[in-house]
């Protein structure tokens, strides 16, 4: 979209403005807008890649470089003891992903085709993966609030045994999901990929590394700026995890998978809001633990309770719908309404 084509102006603008002015409004503002056509190419370059390697390689990609914004914003919010923000941050695009994203991709995909079907094989291994993420984000919680004199030494370790647990947890559903499943797949209709050449993986290795690598530095002005935003309009660091943040980082990833709804590819849709969800739970969650630790400054997995009931009421929500294996715009439209009913909540948090 040309649109995106003109924000890569604010990449130099953000740069200009910090040195200028420092942690401001308008450095907060245009490193925002420089981030969404970074994604938007990182989100164009995977695209590309999924037509030489299939819908389950391809969308895991996609996701993988998706989650690659949150997962720089999250090391710096770290870096600056923002552990608040870290977690609001993934509650956001965990919440997002699954209401917004899903429920407009259902919204716009229903009103052109009416009803679409997708994998319902695939859909019930990914529920079982989300409601995996709940209860590694659930007991911790219930642990603590139940053991008020619980040390915060005792915490650590249980986060890094829950992150662990996670971390093998996902591992083990790329190799069902990326070849089981795929072999599955095969058997019943032949799977025909482009062939690329050597130079052009190479090529779109190489811009990949070096958008992500633009994206770490906007990442970092951006954190930089939050508690100017958090003084200035009096919002809570909380609603910028949850609400503003998970927009800025996902909006091209967002994008794609509307428009592949649009497309009549659901499937595709589904595999990057609901494998995002499963990534940020399950990968990005148990890699930023045990970073945290290495760098010492520990964050545990202790959500709070408005964190915890909206990722899990999320996670009942989409499955309802999500394990019948078809959609229609009127059960997309509940789900985005489903959204603005959190994100009404963490404003007022």
């Amino acid at each position: 979209m040309k649109i995106f084509k003109y924000l890569l102006i604010f990449v130099p603008v953000s740069w200009g403005t910090y040195f200028l002015r420092g942690n401001s409004l308008g450095t907060f503002i245009t490193s925002a807008l420089a981030i969404v056509p970074l994604a938007f190419i990182i989100s164009r370059k995977t695209d590309r890649l999924r037509s030489y390697l299939g819908s389950s390689w391809g969308g895991l990609i996609n996701v993988t470089f998706g989650n690659a914004t949150e997962l720089i914003i999250s090391l710096y919010a770290i870096i600056d003891r923002l552990l608040n923000v870290v977690k609001a941050n993934i509650t956001g695009s965990i919440v997002m992903n699954l209401l917004l994203v899903l429920g407009l991709s259902f919204f716009t995909g229903g009103l052109k085709h009416r009803k679409q079907t997708f994998d319902k094989v695939l859909a019930i291994a990914n529920g079982t993966m989300l409601m995996l993420a709940v209860i590694g984000m659930l007991i911790p919680a219930i642990f603590y609030f139940a053991s008020p004199n619980i040390k915060t030494l005792v915490l650590g370790k249980l986060s890094l045994g829950v992150g662990a647990v996670l971390f093998v947890t996902y591992m083990a559903s790329l190799y069902y999901t990326l070849v089981i499943h795929e072999n599955e797949k095969k058997e019943s209709h032949r799977q025909i990929k482009k062939s690329p050449g050597r130079g052009s993986v190479m090529r779109e290795a190489f811009i990949l590394f070096l958008v992500t690598s633009l994206v770490a530095v906007e990442a970092n002005i951006l954190v930089g700026s939050i508690t100017i935003i958090q003084k200035k309009f009096n919002i809570s660091p909380v609603f910028i995890g949850v609400i503003i943040l998970p927009i800025i980082s996902n909006v091209a990833e967002n994008l794609t998978a509307i428009t592949m709804a649009r497309e009549n590819k659901i499937d595709l849709s589904i595999n990057i809001a609901i494998g995002s969800s499963i990534q940020v739970a399950l990968f990005l969650v148990p890699l930023l633990i045990f970073i945290s630790h290495l760098i010492n400054h520990p964050m545990n997995v202790l959500f709070n309770l408005l964190e915890v009931s909206s990722i899990g009421l999320s996670v009942l929500a989409i499955n309802i719908v999500y394990l019948q294996g078809e959609s229609n715009w009127f059960e997309g439209l509940q789900l985005c309404a489903a959204y603005l009913i959190i994100a009404i909540a963490f404003y007022f948090a």
